[in-house]
């Protein structure tokens, strides 16, 4: 059993709930499908699930499963996960009752049911691998939680699919950040707004609407990496001074999802005056007096404003509001400023990008701006074509520093083996050819530098060879070299070229670019000689005696 799964959850629900919820209760029909949840010091929140009402034998044990085992004290964003994925379930029983027998009780339930709807969210719904996983997994482990608690209604042989999506754990989600010239408009534009709006201020002033706030919250959460459901919740007691240096403040705010606190290093920024600190310093003056009005817990809060709703004296911009923030506000935003499309979750991974731009790849940099405990996390943040680029240039730098290393010495193996000044019993393993390769020979085969290969295990790696520092070359193997050479060239007459250098090409160019660009022409044009010989014959990968 998983150390954080149903087994832990299961131990932490109360006897009162079990008997609250008790199958008498699903017999009786008096299931509800709304209920609401308030954790200490937050508003409450209502989940409906009033979309399981058209089938009332399977909602009564879905519903009643689902209260169970969501206690109180579960962050909002977390129930209302949740409750999509059922509701997902739902809509695909309402898609398959047009073709097939509708699903109306959980005894009804079946693999191929769940395995249709794997197809289901992939082909219809057309989410993305990853995506469809995580729903189908959450719909499958309400599943089993449910038939713990309601045994009998569910068939005896009932049980979840397992590995419908092979390898999705592995896949990397694509990132939400966008491209790192959007980005500097989006950053451009909250900039020239947030200037606007100090050199209008004048004591006393509020802000009137979220728009005054937006390039507040674009810019602090561009600056400090923070998620856009902590942004909501920052309080405006989240700058704290330095122990000792009056010119560094702590950024401190709770990160719902890790379920700590996090804590920032800022430096005052007194030239441009664009920094966290200064941010955040002039929104609390700006919105001092509604903060002076307002009541627990809304007086705590940062981002206050004059609510639109004559009805109201305030709006607090929180994570209960945060669906009509990004869906209403921020697109008000994005036209008035003619700014693509975006929402508040994009800036934290669009910062960590643009980041790991101006460190040349540094991920280290990313990690600690991001504060993640690990760099798999990390790289999930970073724009997929930017991070492939980088690791594309650091695998050819590596290539190419590989190749500097490879070792080609003109002249016989007993001549040219004393200027490697090798022990001697590794020196004359190599003159007796009993390291040798395909076409050169090996320093230490049980001593591989190559990914994969273990110390003291004979190298494998038989196509790692020409970039390898292992690789000796002495005038002895040059005609196997060409040979070699122009084994691989007559292949590029039956493959796509496109295939051939991909498996070939950088062959070829090291072969000659640095190992027979290294002979002189008279011991090349013999060993060229010599290689029309040994072309005919088979492609020799080893030929050494190894003990």
């Amino acid at each position: 059993m998983r150390k954080s799964g149903a087994g832990r959850r299961w131990e932490l629900i109360d006897e009162e709930q079990i008997q609250k919820h008790d199958l008498a209760q699903i017999r009786t029909g008096n299931v509800p499908l709304e209920q609401t949840f308030q954790r200490s010091g937050e508003k409450p929140f209502t989940i409906r699930l009033t979309f399981l009402s058209s089938r009332p034998r399977l909602a009564r044990v879905l519903a009643n499963a689902f209260w169970i085992v969501h206690q109180e004290g579960q962050p909002k964003a977390t129930l209302t996960a949740h409750a999509h994925h059922l509701r997902l379930f739902s809509r695909f029983l309402d898609y398959r009752k047009k073709t097939q027998a509708d699903v109306r009780s959980a005894r009804q339930l079946h693999q191929d049911v769940l395995k249709e709807m794997a197809i289901w969210l992939l082909v219809k719904r057309r989410l993305k691998r990853k995506s469809a996983a995580q729903s189908l997994s959450m719909c499958c482990w309400l599943l089993r939680q449910a038939k713990r608690l309601y045994p009998t209604e569910f068939d005896p042989g009932f049980s979840t699919p397992s590995n419908v999506f092979p390898g999705v754990g592995n896949e990397r989600p694509t990132s939400k950040a966008l491209s790192p010239a959007t980005f500097k408009k989006i950053l451009a534009a909250a900039t020239k707004q947030i200037i606007a709006i100090r050199q209008g201020y004048e004591p006393g002033d509020v802000p009137t609407s979220a728009q005054q706030l937006i390039p507040f919250m674009i810019l602090i959460a561009a600056r400090s990496g923070i998620n856009s459901d902590a942004l909501y919740r920052l309080e405006r007691d989240c700058i704290v001074p330095h122990e000792i240096d009056e010119e560094y403040f702590y950024c401190v705010w709770d990160k719902p999802r890790a379920g700590r606190q996090q804590k920032q290093l800022h430096r005052v920024d007194r030239r441009k005056q664009m920094g966290v600190v200064e941010l955040i310093q002039f929104v609390r003056q700006y919105t001092e007096p509604l903060a002076l009005k307002t009541d627990t817990p809304a007086n705590k809060k940062l981002f206050l404003y004059f609510s639109e709703n004559t009805l109201l004296k305030h709006r607090l911009i929180s994570s209960y509001t945060a669906p009509r923030l990004s869906s209403r506000r921020v697109k008000e935003f994005r036209d008035r400023h003619q700014l693509p499309h975006f929402n508040l979750s994009n800036i934290r991974p669009s910062a960590a990008t643009l980041l790991y731009l101006q460190t040349g790849g540094n991920l280290g940099k990313v990690r600690q701006f991001l504060q993640h405990a690990h760099f798999s996390t990390t790289i999930r943040y970073v724009l997929n074509q930017i991070s492939e680029q980088f690791n594309a240039r650091v695998i050819q730098k590596a290539q190419e520093r590989m190749v500097e290393r490879v070792t080609v010495i003109p002249e016989t193996r007993k001549v040219g083996i004393k200027r490697l000044n090798l022990p001697k019993p590794q020196a004359a393993q190599i003159v007796e050819g009993r390291f040798d390769t395909g076409c050169g020979t090996c320093r230490n085969p049980y001593d591989s530098p190559q990914i994969g290969e273990r110390k003291g295990q004979l190298c494998t790696s038989f196509h790692a060879c020409f970039s390898c520092p292992n690789g000796l070359w002495f005038l002895e193997d040059l005609p196997w070299v060409i040979a070699t050479r122009n084994r691989f060239l007559h292949l590029r007459s039956e493959m796509k070229p496109e295939d051939w250098d991909e498996v070939y090409g950088d062959s070829v160019r090291i072969l000659n670019d640095n190992i027979i660009s290294a002979f002189r022409p008279e011991q090349v044009e013999a060993a060229m000689r010599q290689a029309k010989e040994l072309e005919d014959g088979a492609l020799v990968i080893a030929k050494g005696v190894l003990r």
